[in-house]
C-alpha cells in the first residue's frame, strides 16, 4: 500500500509539472500532514480534499459546504462584513463554543484570533486550509483547542477578484488549478491600503477590528520570486517597531510552537524572504519594516499582533494548503497556552506613548547578523526572447550562510503633538478615523483655537505614474501659530490614547503613509484667485518703499536666484503672496495641532 501511495504522487507530481512546464522543478514532497486529507468518501471532505489537493473550493462550492457545517454545528456562523463596490457580500465565518459571540460578536473571556485569507484572491491558499481547520474544530481532532479560542476567519476578502477566475492569473505559481485575480474589480492592491482605507474590502476589515479587538491577526499569502527549500514563510515586525513587547511574544510563544509543528509533519518553516539579489542568495536576505499601509505594518502601529504569511508559489498546492493549515493550529495552540501574556504584552505596548516616533528606517550599521538559508541551486541558461542568459533553480538543495540586512534603524522621526484639530468640512478624514476605531470627539459649538500650523514649501508630486490610484505628494513645511475659528462638527483627537501613534502616522504630512502623502490635500496646492501684472506691480513698488526689510529679502532673492530675477510673473507672484490680497489658506496644511 505504501509503495502505491508513493506511486500516486510521483504520477499527480509529473501530471503538474506538465501543466506547468514553463516553472522551475519542484522535490517530491510527501509530509506527515497529509493524513490530515480527509478521503473521498468522508462526509466533511472540502471540495480541496475532494480533488486530491489540486483545486480550491469555488465561492459557492465553499457556501454551501459551510452551510451544511452550520446546519449540523452550532459554533459556526456565516457573518457579512460588508459590500464590495460591486455590492457583493464580504463573507466571514465564526467559530467559538460561545453562542453569544457566534451571533453578535460578543467578546467572551477567551482568545480570539482573526484569520484572513485571499487579500490577493490569486493566493487563495488560506480559504482551503481554514475550511479544514474549522471543520476539525468541530468534528473532533481540534476539540480540546475548540473550547479555549474563539476564531472569525475570512475566506476571501477580495471576494471580486475571486470570482475573476482563470488558470493564467499567475504566471509564477504552481496551482490551484484556477485562480482569483490579484487586485479587486477597481485595481486596488488591497494590501496597500490599510491606512488610507481607499477600499470598501479593507474598511470592512479594519472596521471590524476596531470592534472586536482580536489577540492576533493573521493575514495568509503567497509569495513570487527565488526558489528555495521553505515552504510556508512567514514573519512579523520586530522589536525595534511600535509595539516591541507583542514582538517578543511573537518570536518566543508563537514562532517556537509554530515551526515545531510544521517541521514535525514534514514542512520547512522558514523567515520572510526579500533576497537583496535573486539570482544569488548569497547577497543576503533583506529584513524591512514595513509602514501601515500594509497588513503587519497596520497591526504593528495599532498594538495588534499581526502576522504575515508568504507560502512559496513553487511548491505543490496541496503542500501549501497543509503547511497553512499545521501553521493556523500551531497558532491557535500558542494563543491557547499563552494568552494571558500576550494580553499583558499587548496592555504594555498600548500605553507606550514617545514623543518622537520613527517614520523610516535605515540599514543598522551596527550589524553583523547572517542566517543559515535553505536554498535552491541556481541554473542559467540562453534566453532567445529576453536576448540574456536568465536564472532559473534545479530542485537541488543549497544550504548556505548569508547575511541578514535589517532595515531596523530609525532614519526620520516625526513629533507627537497633544491633539489634532480638523476642520469640519473634512468628513473624509474623519470618517476613516473613526473607520480605524481612533478615539476623537466632535466639536458642538464654534471655537477659536490657537494651533500650530503648516505651511507647504516645495510642494511636489512623487513619482511618474499613480501608485494605488493616487497621486502621492511631498512638501517641506514652515511652521507657525495662528488663532482658527474651527467650526461645529470639527474633530479633536487627543494622541493620549491606545491609537495614538496610528493617529500621528496618519496626520503627520511627513509621515509616508499620512493622508497627506496619499494626496488627499492636494487641494492646498491649487490657487483659485490670480492677480494682473497691472494691479500688482504698483502694489509691489508701493511695498518695496514702506518696508524696507521686505526689500532687502527681495533683493537678496533676485541676487542669488538669476531665473527668479529674470522673470516677471515669479517676482511679482512674490510680492502677492506677501500682500493682503494673498490666499491666506493656500499651502496651508487645514489640520492643527496643540503641543
Amino acid at each position: 500500500m505504501k509503495h502505491f501511495t508513493f506511486l500516486f504522487f510521483i504520477l499527480l507530481v509529473i501530471n503538474q509539472l506538465s501543466a506547468q512546464q514553463h516553472l522551475p522543478p519542484t522535490p517530491i514532497w510527501n509530509g506527515k500532514s497529509l493524513d490530515l486529507m480527509l478521503s473521498k468518501d468522508a462526509d466533511w471532505a472540502t471540495p480541496f480534499e475532494l480533488s486530491d489537493g489540486n483545486r480550491s473550493a469555488s465561492i459557492m462550492e465553499m457556501r454551501d459546504w459551510y452551510g451544511r457545517l452550520r446546519n449540523k454545528y452550532s459554533q459556526v456562523n456565516e457573518l457579512v462584513i460588508g459590500q464590495t463596490v460591486n455590492e457583493t457580500e464580504i463573507l466571514a465565518y465564526t467559530f467559538s463554543e460561545d453562542p453569544a459571540f457566534s451571533v453578535s460578536l460578543h467578546r467572551s473571556n477567551k482568545p480570539l484570533v482573526v484569520f484572513q485569507a485571499g487579500i490577493h484572491s490569486g493566493e487563495i491558499d488560506g480559504l482551503d486550509a481554514g475550511m479544514m481547520l474549522i471543520r476539525d474544530l468541530c468534528t473532533g481532532p481540534l476539540k480540546s483547542l475548540a473550547k479555549q479560542v474563539d476564531i472569525i476567519f475570512i475566506p476571501a476578502i477580495n471576494i471580486d477578484g475571486l470570482s475573476r477566475l482563470s488558470d493564467k492569473n499567475r504566471i509564477n505559481q504552481r496551482g490551484p488549478e484556477m485562480q482569483g485575480w490579484r487586485s479587486n474589480s477597481l485595481n486596488q492592491n488591497l494590501n496597500r491600503d490599510y491606512s488610507k482605507l481607499d477600499s470598501y474590502e479593507i474598511k470592512s476589515v479594519v472596521e471590524l477590528i476596531a470592534v472586536v479587538k482580536p489577540e492576533l491577526y493573521v493575514d495568509i499569502h503567497v509569495t513570487d520570486g527565488a526558489d528555495y527549500q521553505y515552504d510556508i514563510t512567514y514573519g512579523f515586525t520586530g522589536k525595534h517597531g511600535y509595539s516591541p513587547e507583542i514582538s517578543k511574544w511573537l518570536e518566543s510563544s508563537l514562532k517556537s510552537n509554530a515551526d515545531q509543528l510544521l517541521s514535525k509533519l514534514g514542512h520547512i518553516p522558514g523567515p520572510l524572504v526579500f533576497l537583496k539579489d535573486e539570482k544569488d542568495p548569497r547577497s543576503g536576505n533583506e529584513f524591512y519594516t514595513f509602514g501601515p499601509r500594509f497588513s503587519h505594518g497596520y497591526g504593528d502601529a495599532r498594538h495588534m499582533p499581526t502576522v504575515l504569511v508568504e507560502n512559496h508559489s513553487l511548491k505543490p498546492y496541496r503542500q501549501r494548503v497543509l503547511g497553512t493549515r499545521v501553521l493556523m493550529e500551531a497558532m491557535l495552540q500558542a494563543l491557547a497556552s499563552e494568552s494571558k501574556s500576550l494580553r499583558t504584552a499587548m496592555e504594555k505596548d498600548a500605553i507606550s506613548l514617545p514623543n518622537k516616533i520613527p517614520v523610516t528606517w535605515d540599514i543598522s550599521t551596527n550589524s553583523n547578523d547572517s542566517m543559515m538559508f535553505k536554498g535552491m541551486k541556481s541554473i542559467v541558461r540562453k534566453s532567445e526572447a529576453a536576448g540574456s542568459e536568465v536564472v532559473s533553480w534545479n530542485a537541488e538543495k543549497l544550504d548556505v550562510k548569508i547575511p541578514l540586512i535589517q532595515h531596523n534603524q530609525p532614519k526620520t522621526f516625526i513629533n507627537r503633538p497633544k491633539f489634532y484639530c480638523i476642520p469640519s468640512n473634512r468628513t473624509d478624514i474623519r470618517d476613516r478615523l473613526k473607520s480605524h476605531g481612533i478615539e476623537h470627539r466632535i466639536l458642538e459649538s464654534d471655537s477659536l483655537i490657537e494651533v500650530n500650523c503648516i505651511r507647504f514649501e516645495n510642494f511636489q508630486l512623487i513619482g511618474k505614474t499613480t501608485n494605488q490610484g493616487r497621486t502621492r505628494m511631498s512638501a517641506s513645511s514652515v511652521n507657525f501659530k495662528k488663532k482658527v475659528i474651527y467650526r461645529r462638527g470639527s474633530t479633536i483627537v487627543s494622541t493620549d490614547q491606545p491609537l495614538g501613534i496610528l493617529s500621528c502616522l496618519l496626520l503627520e504630512p511627513d509621515s509616508p503613509d499620512s493622508f497627506f502623502q496619499w494626496g488627499f490635500f492636494g487641494d492646498v496646492a491649487e490657487r483659485t484667485e490670480y492677480f494682473e501684472a497691472y494691479a500688482m506691480a504698483p502694489l509691489a513698488d508701493e511695498m518695496m518703499k514702506n518696508n524696507p526689510e521686505l526689500k532687502a529679502e527681495f533683493d537678496s532673492k533676485c541676487a542669488s536666484d538669476e531665473a527668479f530675477r529674470k522673470d516677471q510673473d515669479a517676482r511679482l507672484r512674490w510680492w502677492y503672496e506677501r500682500s493682503e490680497w494673498s490666499d491666506e489658506n493656500w499651502m496651508v496644511y487645514p489640520i492643527g495641532t496643540i503641543n
